[in-house]
């Protein structure tokens, strides 16, 4: 019997990163073994327009819901250009009557993120409405994450989320690792009961048939190099590590040439100005590559076309990315800063890197140095990694492992 199933995170955007594609991913796999699942948020701009056109058989449905921040709207701006979490954001009467009409006909919600009001407000009405709920932090009570804010966070615990959390039906995690860091800030009872752990779901089936590096290479004049190519795929954001692989970059390219291509929309936008100024700095600007947001077979094809996937991070949850690298048989490199970073060392398709303040830049150096150096290995890399990420990735595993954390709800 299929259980109506609630997604809610505040924005499904795709330009916010892999916690979108995860809600959309989850939604769509459910939805296909026959569950109702509504994917509700405040900007749907990302939702497919089959699931926008009603309720279709095997599809999620959508709903969107009007988000108000009073203070952002008196300077003159829409709530389409917010990017962050604000204290003055929330649903207003409207949105929250829509809310309770559909959490009154649902089995479970599950909501996505730790800190938003807006959550705080879903979760508020469904427990009125006696409606369990599951919670995704998709990292957020990592170590590293709590430590950015750390003192409005633990307050934030201690008056709001830390009562939604412990009161929640279940809190979902994608690795050990992130289910190790998240228990520091719940309550004893959840070492026990209700922290699960389920990788999020993933859709391989366009990395079955892969299209080959000439979309790339048609695309991209540095994806046409003979030179080797370190690609970076994410949000170009400080979090990242963009900036140390460029000073990286910089050391490589003092012995021989290495284009850097980097792949993806500036977080804020106007850090992509400082990287291209360092980039400059350095006197690598011809070198370091801004191709802005590829999507899509063109995606793909740039993962083929490199020699290696860089992500020298300081924080991730899941880290799609590093997965669809590895599918593409494209060895990576990363950091222990990766919840599933062991899972990624024993792939055989990684190398991660441990070291941390100013160890980290002379140990990624070196360690990009053996890489780019031994072609073999990193043939061999890529083979390995994709044979273990589609076995990793396996949509039913996965489907089965989610229907087993809602399952006790009905």
């Amino acid at each position: 019997m299929g259980v109506r199933i609630v997604h809610f995170i505040k924005w499904l955007r795709l330009r916010d990163g892999g916690t979108v594609r995860a809600v959309l991913d989850m939604c769509a796999g459910l939805a296909s073994r026959g569950h109702e699942v509504t994917a509700l948020s405040a900007d749907d701009s990302g939702v497919p327009e089959s699931w926008k056109a009603g309720a279709a058989l095997m599809l999620p449905r959508n709903l969107c819901l009007r988000l108000a921040d009073p203070l952002f709207e008196r300077r003159g701006r829409t709530m389409d250009q917010a990017t962050r979490d604000t204290l003055t954001q929330y649903l207003p009467k409207d949105s929250m009557r829509l809310a309770r009409q559909l959490l009154k006909k649902t089995d479970v919600l599950h909501v996505h993120g730790a800190w938003a009001n807006v959550n705080h407000q879903l979760i508020s009405a469904a427990r009125s409405l006696g409606v369990p709920y599951v919670i995704s932090p998709h990292g957020m009570l990592d170590d590293w994450s709590m430590a950015q804010g750390a003192l409005k966070k633990r307050l934030h615990l201690a008056l709001v989320s830390g009562r939604n959390l412990n009161r929640a039906r279940a809190i979902h995690c994608t690795a050990q690792a992130e289910r190790d860091q998240a228990l520091k800030w719940l309550s004893p009872a959840r070492e026990s009961k209700g922290a699960v752990t389920v990788p999020l779901l993933f859709d391989t089936a366009p990395m079955l048939a892969l299209p080959g590096d000439a979309l790339a290479k048609a695309a991209f004049a540095a994806a046409r190099s003979e030179h080797p190519k370190l690609l970076f795929l994410s949000r170009l954001n400080v979090k990242k590590g963009v900036e140390p692989l460029l000073h990286v970059a910089a050391r490589l390219n003092q012995r021989s040439p290495v284009e850097i291509l980097l792949a993806g929309p500036a977080d804020p936008p106007e850090y992509l100005a400082h990287l291209q100024q360092v980039a400059q700095s350095l006197g690598i600007s011809h070198r370091v590559h801004f191709l802005g947001m590829v999507t899509g077979d063109l995606k793909w094809s740039l993962y083929q076309a490199s020699d290696l996937f860089v992500l020298p991070t300081s924080q991730e949850n899941f880290g799609y990315v590093l997965l669809e690298a590895l599918a593409c048989s494209t060895p990576i490199l990363t950091t222990t800063g990766v919840d599933i970073w062991p899972e990624l060392e024993a792939s055989g398709g990684a190398t991660i890197i441990r070291g941390t303040g100013e160890s980290f830049i002379p140990q990624l150096a070196e360690s990009l140095q053996g890489l780019l150096g031994d072609a073999a290995r990193l043939e061999q890399m890529g083979r390995t990694g994709r044979e273990w990420a589609l076995r990793f990735l396996d949509r039913e595993t996965i489907l089965d492992a989610m229907e087993a954390m809602y399952r006790p709800i009905t």
